[in-house]
Protein backbone atom coordinates (compact mmCIF):
# COMPACT_ATOMS: atom_id res chain seq x y z
CA UNK A 1 0.00 0.00 0.00
CA UNK A 2 1.24 3.48 -0.84
CA UNK A 3 1.11 5.32 2.51
CA UNK A 4 2.24 8.62 1.02
CA UNK A 5 -0.93 8.47 -1.08
CA UNK A 6 -3.03 7.64 2.00
CA UNK A 7 -1.43 10.58 3.84
CA UNK A 8 -2.21 12.83 0.88
CA UNK A 9 -5.86 11.71 0.94
CA UNK A 10 -6.05 12.40 4.70
CA UNK A 11 -4.54 15.85 4.18
CA UNK A 12 -7.04 16.59 1.39
CA UNK A 13 -9.98 15.51 3.58
CA UNK A 14 -8.75 17.56 6.52
CA UNK A 15 -8.33 20.61 4.27
CA UNK A 16 -11.90 20.23 2.99
CA UNK A 17 -13.44 19.98 6.48
CA UNK A 18 -11.27 22.66 8.11
CA UNK A 19 -12.01 25.38 5.52
CA UNK A 20 -9.62 28.32 5.59
CA UNK A 21 -9.68 28.62 9.38
CA UNK A 22 -7.99 25.32 10.11
CA UNK A 23 -4.54 26.53 11.16
CA UNK A 24 -3.77 26.20 14.86
CA UNK A 25 -0.77 27.24 16.93
CA UNK A 26 0.90 24.38 18.80
CA UNK A 27 3.28 25.12 21.67
CA UNK A 28 5.91 22.39 21.89
CA UNK A 29 7.97 23.76 24.78
CA UNK A 30 7.75 26.53 27.33
CA UNK A 31 9.95 29.59 27.21
CA UNK A 32 12.84 29.91 29.61
CA UNK A 33 15.55 32.23 30.83
CA UNK A 34 19.21 31.47 30.15
CA UNK A 35 22.31 33.21 31.44
CA UNK A 36 24.50 34.42 28.56
CA UNK A 37 27.73 36.20 29.56
CA UNK A 38 26.25 36.96 32.97
CA UNK A 39 23.03 38.46 31.54
CA UNK A 40 19.58 36.89 31.70
CA UNK A 41 18.20 36.34 28.20
CA UNK A 42 14.62 35.19 27.57
CA UNK A 43 14.42 32.22 25.20
CA UNK A 44 11.11 31.71 23.46
CA UNK A 45 9.45 28.32 23.53
CA UNK A 46 8.95 26.10 20.54
CA UNK A 47 5.94 26.93 18.39
CA UNK A 48 4.57 25.24 15.27
CA UNK A 49 1.53 25.73 13.06
CA UNK A 50 -0.65 22.68 12.46
CA UNK A 51 -3.47 22.17 9.95
CA UNK A 52 -6.68 20.51 10.99
CA UNK A 53 -9.95 20.85 12.81
CA UNK A 54 -11.22 20.60 16.38
CA UNK A 55 -14.65 19.37 17.43
CA UNK A 56 -16.61 18.68 20.59
CA UNK A 57 -16.75 15.16 21.97
CA UNK A 58 -20.16 13.50 22.13
CA UNK A 59 -21.53 13.02 25.66
CA UNK A 60 -21.76 9.26 25.13
CA UNK A 61 -17.95 9.13 24.63
CA UNK A 62 -17.16 10.86 27.94
CA UNK A 63 -16.07 8.26 30.48
CA UNK A 64 -14.86 10.67 33.19
CA UNK A 65 -11.37 9.21 33.24
CA UNK A 66 -9.81 8.93 29.79
CA UNK A 67 -12.16 11.48 28.21
CA UNK A 68 -13.57 14.19 30.48
CA UNK A 69 -16.30 16.78 30.10
CA UNK A 70 -14.86 19.77 28.24
CA UNK A 71 -12.29 17.76 26.27
CA UNK A 72 -12.12 18.23 22.53
CA UNK A 73 -11.05 15.95 19.70
CA UNK A 74 -8.65 17.20 17.05
CA UNK A 75 -7.93 15.88 13.59
CA UNK A 76 -4.65 17.13 12.17
CA UNK A 77 -2.34 16.38 9.27
CA UNK A 78 0.90 14.49 9.94
CA UNK A 79 3.17 17.24 8.63
CA UNK A 80 4.16 18.24 12.20
CA UNK A 81 4.50 15.55 14.90
CA UNK A 82 2.04 15.96 17.78
CA UNK A 83 3.17 14.60 21.15
CA UNK A 84 1.60 14.23 24.58
CA UNK A 85 2.03 17.41 26.62
CA UNK A 86 2.11 19.78 23.66
CA UNK A 87 -0.43 22.61 23.83
CA UNK A 88 -2.81 23.62 21.05
CA UNK A 89 -4.44 27.07 20.99
CA UNK A 90 -8.16 26.81 20.11
CA UNK A 91 -10.21 30.02 19.99
CA UNK A 92 -7.68 31.80 22.21
CA UNK A 93 -7.62 29.06 24.88
CA UNK A 94 -4.85 26.53 25.42
CA UNK A 95 -5.58 22.80 25.39
CA UNK A 96 -2.99 20.19 26.32
CA UNK A 97 -2.62 17.03 24.25
CA UNK A 98 -3.49 14.19 26.64
CA UNK A 99 -3.25 11.49 23.96
CA UNK A 100 -1.86 12.23 20.47
CA UNK A 101 -3.57 9.18 18.90
CA UNK A 102 -1.50 8.93 15.71
CA UNK A 103 -3.24 7.24 12.79
CA UNK A 104 -0.62 4.83 11.53
CA UNK A 105 -1.70 1.66 9.78
CA UNK A 106 1.94 0.57 9.88
CA UNK A 107 4.92 2.55 11.14
CA UNK A 108 3.97 5.52 8.94
CA UNK A 109 1.86 8.24 10.57
CA UNK A 110 -0.77 9.56 8.15
CA UNK A 111 -2.66 11.86 10.58
CA UNK A 112 -3.25 12.64 14.27
CA UNK A 113 -6.55 12.51 16.23
CA UNK A 114 -5.54 13.87 19.64
CA UNK A 115 -7.67 14.28 22.74
CA UNK A 116 -7.29 17.89 23.92
CA UNK A 117 -7.94 19.00 27.51
CA UNK A 118 -8.42 22.63 28.55
CA UNK A 119 -5.50 24.04 30.50
CA UNK A 120 -6.44 25.52 33.87
CA UNK A 121 -5.56 29.20 34.17
CA UNK A 122 -5.30 31.26 37.31
CA UNK A 123 -5.66 34.97 37.66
Amino acid sequence: MNYSQVESLMRTGINIFSDGDGVFTMITSAGSVQIVDGVEVEVSGGVALIKGLVREIANRDIDGDYIQFGDKRGIFTSEVPILQGYRVVVDGEQFVVTDPRPVKPTGTVVAYRPILRRVATYG
